[in-house]
């Protein structure tokens, strides 16, 4: 299978993983009031990857230019939702697809230069499949997304004000971001996830450089990846005196 799957992929996937939480939701008995439960954002979502299966160009010229970021915001906000509902039913397998399958509409968001609005659950989701990899060839395309992620979030996170939050999606995804160009042996995209990294978690670049020292040294890595981590350890420790 596919690292990062395309909509019809990921369509085969949400279908898969959403009937073990329809399942177990028509079982629990849950008074849901007035909560949007899972039987109605499984029907919200197949309508919305029927619009995504559609190449955009064949949409409504009429259809404001944003559209397509509208439709991938919410498609990725439904997918968390039924995730959530996935943990609350004891279903976590089920949860880990769904938060991956956001990783596929985040792809297909950034092909059509739509922002991201919505972190948490695609970092959760990259993070998944970072793990479950250990080839570079594997991990180059996944590095070279979380850059694209990074700019798509851009407008919405680079502030990132809350500084207080070691697990902020944001802060995550850049420091994965990092750690998954290292371990891609791709030098080029470790010095964008670095230069993010220095300008944006500056308190936190230090100690990631460090360690990413040990790891280049004691590992078998590329002379150029090991080059380009010992170059941004030794700029960073500059930086502290």
């Amino acid at each position: 299978m596919a690292l990062i799957l395309d909509i019809t992929g990921a369509q085969k996937r949400f279908e898969q993983y959403t009937q073990p939480v329809l399942a177990a939701f028509a079982s629990s008995g849950i008074a849901t009031g007035e909560q949007i439960t899972p039987p109605m954002i499984v029907d919200a979502l197949r309508q919305l990857f029927t619009v995504l299966s559609n190449n955009v160009s064949d949409w409504d010229p009429d259809l404001p230019e944003d559209e397509p970021e509208r439709i991938g915001d919410l498609t990725i906000g439904l997918l968390m939702d039924m995730a959530t509902w996935a943990d609350r039913l004891g279903e976590r397998s089920a949860k880990t697809a769904l938060e991956m399958i956001t990783v596929s509409i985040a792809a297909w968001v950034c092909a059509q230069h739509g922002a991201i609005h919505t972190l948490e659950p695609i970092v959760n989701g990259l993070a998944i499949l970072a793990n479950s990899r250990s080839e570079p060839e594997e991990l180059k395309p996944l590095a070279k997304l979380m850059g694209e992620v990074k700019e798509a979030a851009s407008a919405d996170y680079a502030a990132d004000l809350d500084s207080a939050d070691p697990h902020r999606p944001w802060r995550i995804l850049l420091l994965n971001w990092g750690i998954t160009a290292t371990r891609a042996h791709d030098a080029a995209e470790m010095r964008k996830a670095f230069g993010a990294l220095l300008h944006h978690l500056p308190a936190d670049a230090p100690m990631f450089f460090q360690e990413g020292r040990q790891q280049v040294l004691q590992g078998d890595f590329p002379e150029d990846v090991r080059s380009t981590m010992l170059d941004a350890a030794e700029s960073a420790g500059h930086s502290l005196h």
